[in-house]
């Protein structure tokens, strides 16, 4: 069965509009042969594109040990042109985006017509706004000595909007109250819109071209907010606050924009669908999450101040892990004494919180408590073990993952620490398959294991360590530089104690 006949297709406009400014969509990706008669229908999709008449098809042929080539559409044809591609270190060292957010209130009766009348005044926005305020979030920190570093991600530059002041205009104040939508004694609901946009910039832009960009980024935010307002009338007759997510698929490269209408469930089937033509869209498999709401992107500005440091391994080394994003929990956290007995527990909550950023899961990291009353709950304690200092170890961390997360886990035993480099092969089928850290257990200790560097060849090894026994402040310079996330040997494990590896395993989903 082909997909497309399942799915459908989405058209230009759906997939433009949810790319920053000044990304524009101007080619496919092809796998497998290419035929010149199927092309034509296959750049159908490009028919509206402003940007170019000759698209680029950049093409891989599976049964080829040949890289990607490309190729330019000039009359029905294809033409060979040369391919370069640009590191990522490059395109973090040359390219930053922008994001800029700002709150409108749009006073609408609930017609398709009328709320496309709306937007479409909304589209003059340049005559709304007139200064935007730049504050730098994200990206690198500078070196004390201004040594050139190497950037690791983008960097975002935060940008504050201004609305020009108008006798005219009393009902549409651009920061308004953002609680619901409110029926007015007329025929109209008030709708609060909140913008969220991106656009990507070359960070030798000229400032004088910076403004139409940043407009433009603005208007994409709103079309994507009409599509997404119009479509829930069309489908419900109804009108929902909707909201923007930012999402950054690790093979993106860059940010992609979706429009989720509120009190909708990802898991209700209409979203469900609009998620699956995503992944058919751009080759994603549908075996794992990238477009749930907690796949969103954390930007910096947006983290609480209370929250765990978030990926403390970046930066330790240029071994390249697939390990997507974590919370690193350890003792003494939330106000809560654990030190000496609670290192499992937080080993678990570093699970789970690898479970949500990964959109596995909306379920909140579950407390001591919480994991002592659900161990009592299921049989595998007695009463007294609620409220109590007693570990926990790896059965009782894969027996919390089933019953909080609906996640199963492998449990890997070794009989002592010295044997731990042995299973070297095991360990890396684990974190290519699956990719989730590794809750390992031993004599009175327990600890995270976030990835390996394994030579099949040599059989050396080396594990990226989580330590939960840290108690210190959330000081990155001081979890790095004492070890508490770092690289170790296999010295490390202790060789007179056996251990338990917890190895949780993916659900399927999308």
């Amino acid at each position: 069965m082909n997909i497309e006949t399942t799915i459908g297709k989405l058209n230009y406009n759906e997939i433009q509009q949810k790319f920053p400014a000044e990304l524009d969509l101007i080619g496919l990706v092809k796998f497998g042969e290419v035929f010149d008669e199927q092309l034509e229908k296959d750049f159908e999709i490009l028919k509206d594109c402003e940007i170019t008449d000759n698209p680029i098809l950049l093409h891989c042929n599976l049964e080829s040990t040949v890289g990607l080539k490309a190729s330019i559409f000039i009359h029905g044809k294809l033409e060979s042109i040369t391919l370069e591609v640009m590191e990522p270190c490059e395109l973090y060292n040359n390219f930053c985006f922008s994001r800029v957010r700002c709150n409108f209130n749009i006073f609408s009766e609930e017609t398709v017509d009328k709320i496309k009348r709306n937007f479409q005044t909304l589209q003059f926005i340049e005559n709304l706004v007139s200064l935007m305020d730049q504050s730098k979030g994200g990206g690198e920190p500078k070196s004390k000595k201004n040594k050139p570093i190497v950037s690791t991600d983008y960097e975002i530059l935060n940008l504050s909007v201004f609305k020009n002041s108008s006798k005219d205009s009393t009902e549409d104040k651009l920061f308004p109250s953002l609680a619901s939508c409110i029926n007015l004694k007329d025929t109209r609901t008030k709708i609060p819109l909140k913008v969220d946009a991106m656009s990507i910039l070359y960070k030798k832009t000229k400032v004088n071209g910076l403004y139409d960009i940043l407009i433009e980024s603005i208007c994409r935010a709103l079309r994507l907010i009409e599509q997404s307002l119009v479509e829930q009338l069309m489908e419900n007759n109804n009108i929902s606050i909707p909201t923007t997510y930012h999402f950054a698929p690790p093979a993106f490269g860059h940010f992609l924009a979706c429009v989720y209408l509120d009190g909708i469930s990802d898991n209700d089937l209409a979203m469900q669908q609009k998620r699956k033509k995503l992944h058919h869209h751009f080759g994603l498999p549908i075996t794992k999450p990238f477009f749930r709401r907690a796949n969103q992107y954390i930007f910096k500005t947006d983290m609480k101040v209370e929250s765990p440091l978030l990926n403390t391994h970046i930066g330790l080394s240029p071994v390249e892990l697939k390990m997507g994003k974590y919370y690193y929990y350890h003792y003494m956290q939330q106000s809560f004494n654990d030190n000496g007995w609670g290192c499992a527990y937080r080993s678990l909550q570093t699970l789970c919180s690898w479970f949500n950023l990964q959109g596995y899961s909306e379920k909140s990291v579950p407390t001591h408590e919480e994991i002592q009353k659900y161990l009592v709950e299921i049989g595998d304690k007695p009463k007294t073990f609620i409220n109590s200092k007693q570990w926990i170890g790896s059965t009782e961390v894969s027996m919390c993952l089933n019953g909080f997360l609906n996640v199963d886990s492998k449990i890997l035993h070794v009989s002592s620490g010295g044997d731990l480099s042995s299973k070297g092969s095991e360990l890396a089928l684990h974190f290519e398959t699956q990719g989730t850290p590794i809750m390992i257990g031993g004599g009175v200790l327990a600890h995270t294991i976030l990835g390996i560097d394994f030579n099949s060849q040599t059989g050396d090894i080396k594990f990226l360590i989580l330590d939960p026994h840290y108690t210190e402040s959330e000081d990155l310079s001081i979890i790095q530089g004492k070890g508490w996330c770092g690289w170790k040997g296999p010295d490390f494990w202790d060789k007179k104690s056996y251990y338990n590896l917890c190895m949780p395993q993916r659900p399927i989903m999308y």
